[in-house]
């Protein structure tokens, strides 16, 4: 049983994963509803898709980057960005990606998170 589910791997989903990490959680998994990191970062490629603030503020304090290409950086680069947080913070061995969280209940009794997927329910302690 895993001690730590996170649902979704944008900037809040690993952000948190790499935070519990380097707090000595490891036993976490992110679950990933697609089959690469990135959130929002990910979903929206329409043309001319861009932060709509200066870059720099897309960089997290643990893995600031100081060479975006441009001050409003395009879509490309920010998801880029998240896939080398993902990668140089060892996230991605806790990810399950094609992986869809349908429901999350807790469960009082048992003190303890279901979530349910189209691979069927799993269950998840409150830490």
């Amino acid at each position: 049983m895993t001690s730590v589910a996170i649902i979704g791997t944008g900037f809040g989903g690993l952000a948190a994963a790499v935070r519990l990490k380097q707090a000595g959680i490891q036993d976490l998994v992110l679950f990933e509803k697609s089959s690469d990191v990135g959130g929002v970062w990910r979903e929206n490629t329409y043309p001319g898709a861009a932060c709509d603030v200066p870059s720099h503020l897309y960089s997290l304090s643990f893995a600031p980057k100081a060479d975006w290409s441009r001050r409003f950086a395009p879509q490309a680069e920010i998801h880029q960005y998240l896939r080398d947080v993902a990668r140089d913070f060892a996230v991605l061995p806790h990810i399950r990606f094609d992986s869809e969280v349908l429901t999350a209940a807790f469960d009082e009794t048992a003190g303890r998170w279901r979530l349910t997927s189209p691979a069927g329910p799993s269950t998840r302690p409150t830490s």
